[in-house]
């Protein structure tokens, strides 16, 4: 019995010396925005004979879209779209104004006539740099 209080009690204290912090959509908005800039990534105006095979929702305004042969693309709106972080499904419109449509549950989206959002750039970016814009923002742990 001494020993189950003694192991109890251990690990109380160790979960106690173990915090997890979650970022804010907003910080995680702002880490995005340094990546970019840090990065140098360069915006196309434009991806030519684009498929969407998947998408990756980061916050309500940043996410990265997968096409045919597994190339990545971050992807900024230009403003926020409230609700994409917790959306499953999306489409991307292909008309002069490119923009991301929500499909599925309703939200109060940028352009809530169309239930649009609409796009500020498209970055090309490499499978190491997509492993780390998912990674942002992930539960962390840290010792006391």
């Amino acid at each position: 019995m001494k020993n189950v209080l003694v192991i109890t009690l251990m690990s109380a204290v160790l979960m106690g010396c173990t915090s997890t912090t979650s970022m804010s959509l907003k910080e995680k908005d702002e880490v995005y925005s340094k990546y970019v800039a840090d990065e140098n990534l360069s915006a196309e105006d434009k991806v030519s004979g684009f498929k969407l095979s998947g998408w990756k929702s980061l916050s309500d305004s940043y996410l990265i879209v997968t096409a045919a042969h597994n190339k990545d693309y971050l992807i900024e709106t230009k403003s926020t779209c409230f609700g994409l972080n917790n959306q499953s499904e999306i489409k991307l419109n292909r008309s002069s104004d490119f923009a991301i449509s929500i499909v599925g549950d309703s939200i109060s989206s940028v352009d809530e006539t169309t239930g649009k959002c609409f796009i500020s750039s498209i970055y090309p970016i490499t499978r190491e740099q997509r492993q780390y814009l998912v990674g942002v923002g992930r539960t962390a742990k840290s010792e006391s």
